[in-house]
């Protein structure tokens, strides 16, 4: 197995429900926002105090228009305002289901009334509080989102329920994220075997149970490794150093046994791996022999190969006949001279009573 040195992942008591464990642990593990771009709320009580300042601000614009413009005009900026929020809570990634509908009804509702409202009634009808109808929609709604809307929390925020690593030594970084790395094997194992084979189920229980006896361990190790080493430098004689060693020989005993411990998962990754291994070695076996077939099939269609062909010998025979014909068509042209054509000074003829 790997032993790159990496930074272990948050740790969440596995006592808590599967689902809330993943939440926590992906909360916890997202980096950290600079003060300047801070993602929204992160508890009840500031999701309440943001809607606060935006009814005061809704609620301001509406009363200005109204007054400036009357109750028609103050109809209409409440109605803008109803459905910009209505769509805001359509998109918004913490909405819970139900108010993500009703945003929706509320989004196309609030314009067609309105609509409806101004093709059937005088400018000067527009009744003063209806206005003020449409703002109480919406901060009924903006409240209804504050109360049922997902909050973000820091990791901080859930106590003694998630340790990160900034809560252990550097130090002790491999062997936490040494048996993470183990969790995550059987996980893949689990998928690629099944659970019969390895009993996984137990043994991430049991991992997962290890991980977070360790993770805390590690985090105590770390509180206690301080302390020492403040009354260390602190000490004002060699007897007060010589009383300190008793708790450094604790804090090496537990080290040892921590390590000793990883050690043993460890071991426990390996064999996994190792079955692993063998899983897919023998899927890739059973493969092999399952698609023997098509290769088998594959020869048997090259059956007409073997041995020569009869219909191959007749050709070839054809063309060896053919090219002696033409070598003793060429043997006869050449035993003759080639006709003179076209104009030339003409070759000499042989003199008289000479060789023919």
């Amino acid at each position: 197995m790997s032993e790159d040195v990496v930074q272990p992942l948050p740790v969440v008591d596995p006592a808590l429900p599967e689902d809330m464990r993943a939440l926590i642990a992906r909360e916890a593990a997202a980096p950290p926002s600079p003060p300047w771009a801070d993602p929204g709320p992160l508890t009840r009580p500031a999701r309440f105090r943001e809607g606060a300042v935006h009814v005061l601000a809704a609620g301001f614009t509406v009363a200005v228009a109204g007054a400036v413009a009357g109750a028609a005009a103050g109809l209409v900026v409440a109605a803008v305002i109803l459905t910009a929020y209505a769509l805001i809570l359509c998109c918004g990634r913490g909405t819970h289901p139900a108010m993500r509908t009703l945003g929706l009804l509320t989004g196309v509702g609030a314009p067609l009334a309105v609509g409806v409202w101004f093709l059937s009634t005088a400018l000067a009808d527009v009744p003063a509080g209806l206005p003020w109808l449409l703002f109480g929609c919406f901060t009924a709604l903006l409240c209804a989102d504050a109360a049922t809307g997902r909050v973000r929390r820091k990791p901080r925020d859930y106590g003694e329920l998630v340790l990160t690593a900034e809560d252990v030594s550097d130090a002790d970084h491999p062997r936490l994220a040494a048996v993470q790395r183990v969790i995550v094997l059987v996980e893949r194992a689990r998928d690629e075997i099944g659970d019969a084979s390895l009993d996984a189920v137990r043994a991430l229980a049991v991992l997962r149970d290890q991980e977070w006896r360790i993770a805390s361990l590690l985090a105590r190790q770390r509180e206690l490794r301080r302390a020492h080493l403040r009354r260390w430098q602190r000490a004002a004689s060699p007897r007060v150093r010589e009383a300190l060693k008793a708790q450094r020989e604790a804090l090496d005993t537990v080290d040892g046994a921590v390590r000793v411990r990883v050690e043993q998962i460890t071991a426990y990754g390996t064999a996994v791996e190792r079955a692993l291994e063998a899983h897919r070695e023998w899927e890739q076996c059973q493969e092999a022999l399952d698609s023997m077939d098509e290769y088998t099939d594959h020869v048997a269609s090259a059956a007409f190969l073997e041995g020569p062909s009869s219909e191959v010998g007749d050709l070839s025979a054809a063309a060896v006949l053919a090219r002696r014909i033409r070598d003793a068509r060429v043997r006869a042209l050449a035993g003759h001279p080639l006709p003179h054509s076209g104009p030339g000074p003409s070759a000499p003829e042989p003199a008289a009573g000479g060789d023919a």
